[in-house]
């Protein structure tokens, strides 16, 4: 719990140490391991915005964030409603005691992303970055996992969760919560990561920055998972196609085709921003049909909040397994999880 006034402000949906990457001269050095190009957040790139179609040069820190979304609100109503649905037996206790302590309370869950970027997945992520690929199987291991956190704390996920109009009837806070309990089950982690590990993984790897991040660059289709991990690194995990752990496959080559077929879908992904160092590229991206038309339906707020909706639910989808998981999932991976 925390002062209203010392609350995070600015909730960033991709990290800053991530889309610093996207300064070239940062990323060499990040390769390369050299210190001393400055904070990550303080790495200027180009932007792209969506809603005004105009392309500025600014820093990380001033993408990709959401203005107080990781702040909730915990008043007496709220707290009862939470204690009826989840811990009925307690309901009476709280009750009572919020008839005696009627005041607000506030909950920043800035920490708990902090912590999951700290001591979660982001560092297989920064790996594949630094190393151009996969090193292992463990590596692929935790890197599974970091794709679902990080679609399940994506812009599309937490706007329709706590919006203003909420979710299912939860508070903000009621969110959160099931949020952080659902990144420490294993059962609802195994169940998400399934149809991944057992399915093809291609990482398209270039010479030179070509792959601009969009504000979800964890992008889910029926049969596909596109991730762009780097400027230079793109996997493509194709969900219909049975593969061993491993070996994975790389290429150092990306088709005109299938570079399309990116950007189509990161445009599809961009909610507020794509951030690049080539302010020249996003003037290419900016002339696009889809992108101007994406940029049409944004405007529109009734259309917008349909599109982010739609978007949630196709996470909520994927988190479930894809589709791909049968009633008796949980059975045959609990003991291989020691439950």
């Amino acid at each position: 719990m925390f002062l209203r006034d010392h609350l995070v402000k600015r909730n960033h949906y991709n990290p800053c140490f991530w889309t610093a990457l996207w300064n070239p001269e940062y990323y060499d050095a990040f390769v390369e391991g050299v210190a001393g190009k400055g904070r990550a957040r303080k790495q200027v790139v180009y932007v792209l915005n969506l809603l005004s179609c105009k392309i500025y040069q600014t820093t990380v820190d001033n993408v990709h964030y959401d203005k107080n979304l990781g702040v909730a609100e915990l008043t007496p109503a709220s707290m009862k409603r939470f204690a009826a649905r989840w811990f009925p037996d307690k309901y009476r206790e709280l009750a009572e005691y919020v008839q005696e302590h009627p005041e607000s309370l506030f909950i920043d869950f800035e920490d708990i992303l902090d912590a999951v970027e700290r001591v979660g997945g982001y560092a297989s992520l920064l790996r594949a970055a630094r190393i151009g690929g996969i090193a292992s199987a463990e590596h692929k291991g935790f890197l599974t996992v970091l794709l679902v956190i990080h679609a399940m704390r994506s812009h599309e996920m937490m706007s329709a969760m706590v919006g203003p109009s909420g979710f299912a009837g939860m508070d903000r806070f009621e969110y959160f919560w099931v949020l952080k309990n659902a990144w420490g089950d294993p059962l609802f982690l195994a169940r998400a990561c399934q149809a991944l590990a057992g399915a093809r993984w291609v990482l398209y790897r270039t010479a030179d920055h070509r792959f601009p991040l969009c504000d979800s660059p964890v992008m889910f289709a029926r049969n596909r998972l596109t991730a762009i991990l780097s400027p230079r690194l793109l996997l493509v995990i194709h969900l219909s196609k049975a593969a061993r752990e491993e070996p994975w496959e790389v290429t150092d080559r990306i088709s005109p085709r299938r570079l399309q077929e990116f950007r189509r879908l990161a445009i599809a992904n961009t909610w507020k921003e794509i951030v690049f160092h080539d302010p020249d590229e996003l003037g290419r991206w900016r002339s696009l049909p889809e992108l101007r038309e994406r940029s049409r339906i944004l405007g529109e707020p009734e259309a917008a909040r349909e599109l982010t909706a739609t978007a949630a639910a196709r996470v909520l989808w994927a988190c479930d397994g894809f589709g791909r998981i049968g009633p008796d999932f949980e059975d045959w991976v609990k003991p291989h999880l020691g439950l």
